[in-house]
């Protein structure tokens, strides 16, 4: 993520680069079984407005959405691939309208989010993801303000309480001990999901 006040972290700055996936587990008959690769796999933070786990969110609220629809491509279902980690907002306005996929292009060319939470379509894909998603509402806006001016605030004056909110969960899965039924098509990002760098010491505190 780009620089913020300091050295600290924008909260609410998209990637400059699409997003390349590091697991490949398969087989699974339940989408739900796939929900704790998801979670690394999308750094435990909505793939359209960022929102993250940590920012106070129940399990409940983060849902697992299907880029291409269930209803237009039920054989993509327990696709791997074709599914995304989302809080539950955008999942629910999203429903099966197509939008762009961030496998394919950086959403991070696309938007821009400004200091007093106003979000910027930067092209045609940024446009239609504000559209589609409603991203530059009245209540995302502000909501996005009080974020930013919060964490500028903690990271001022009470360190230890903005590392809490811009750090990864505690509950970081193991993948290692994860058992796909058809196997994982990309098993050395086990090494390099959240939990294995934790371990490792390798996990930045904040991100």
């Amino acid at each position: 993520m780009g620089g913020g006040i300091g050295a600290t972290p924008e909260p609410f700055a998209y990637s400059a680069v699409p997003h390349v996936r590091r697991h490949g587990p398969r087989g699974y008959a339940n989408y739900e079984l796939y929900r704790e690769w998801l979670r690394d796999e999308f750094s435990f933070r909505c793939v359209f407005c960022l929102n993250r786990e940590q920012w106070g969110h129940m399990a409940g609220n983060w849902d697992i959405d299907y880029f291409m629809p269930q209803s237009s491509h039920p054989q993509r279902r327990l696709d791997y691939e074709n599914l995304l980690y989302a809080c539950h907002r955008c999942n629910v306005i999203k429903s099966n309208r197509a939008v762009p996929d961030p496998c394919r292009i950086a959403f991070g060319h696309c938007l821009k989010v400004h200091k007093d939470g106003t979000i910027n379509a930067l092209n045609e894909d940024g446009e239609f993801l504000i559209e589609k998603l409603r991203l530059d509402s009245p209540r995302c806006t502000e909501y996005r303000r009080k974020m930013i001016d919060t964490l500028k605030s903690l990271a001022l004056h009470t360190r230890q309480t903005y590392v809490a909110w811009m750090c990864y969960p505690d509950d970081l899965s193991d993948l290692s001990r994860l058992r796909p039924p058809d196997g994982n098509s990309k098993p050395e990002g086990i090494n390099d999901s959240c939990y294995a760098r934790r371990i490792r010491g390798e996990l930045p505190e904040i991100y």
